[in-house]
């Protein structure tokens, strides 16, 4: 089992790499950010025990994984919900699985939080086998992970389409000329009538310790 301990820092994963079916991601005071964008998918079902104190632990996903959370938060933040104490079960409402690959995030956030988020820059993830990602490692250069800047890029992308539903047309059209301005990803103004509608993607989840 592969272990992620944060404490007073980050412990954190980017880039490619063969997730083990069953991991740990403890945050105590610290961070832990599994990100899954450029894994090799050798299981169909990968278990994420995750344990917040004081700390945060987020799991970055492909668009096309399908994401299970059960677990409680204390003082923290748990799936769609949290506060003084708050229990959550069932799928992340934003993924739906295209590649039968489910990334389940089960544990505890005390005075803390435990999140999952959804890359939609991240290429589409497949499942492989053991002996593809060990030829993939060994013969194909691994490309540099852009997740931190495709995350960052998205939140901010997702508040201005916020801005951008609610503003009055002639507003809207000045808002959006200054996003593309700004350099915005084109591709995130298209959320328009999403986020009208009340569809919000990469919404943080959180989970529980073991």
């Amino acid at each position: 089992m592969s272990s992620f301990f944060g404490f007073l820092q980050g412990a954190n994963q980017y880039g490619r790499w063969v997730p083990e079916p069953e991991i740990k991601a403890k945050a105590l005071a610290g961070g832990s950010t599994l990100d899954f964008s450029q894994a090799l998918f050798t299981h169909p079902v990968i278990t994420v025990h995750a344990c917040a104190f004081w700390g945060g632990v987020t799991i970055i996903v492909p668009p096309n994984v399908n994401v299970e959370q059960n677990g409680k938060a204390i003082l923290g933040g748990f799936g769609d919900g949290g506060g003084v104490y708050h229990s959550s079960h069932g799928s992340m409402p934003t993924t739906a699985s295209k590649s039968n690959i489910t990334i389940k995030i089960i544990g505890t956030a005390v005075m803390g939080a435990v999140s999952a988020m959804v890359n939609r820059n991240a290429p589409p993830a497949q499942l492989v086998s053991g002996e593809e990602a060990s030829r993939i490692i060994q013969q194909v250069p691994a490309p540099t992970s852009t997740t931190r800047e495709d995350m960052k890029q998205q939140i901010i992308g997702d508040a201005l389409t916020r801005r951008l539903a609610r503003a009055p047309p002639v507003a809207a059209a000045a808002l959006q000329r200054t996003m593309l301005q700004q350099g915005v990803n084109p591709t995130l103004l298209q959320n328009r009538q999403q986020l009208q509608e009340g569809v919000v993607q990469g919404v943080p989840l959180a989970a529980p310790c073991k």
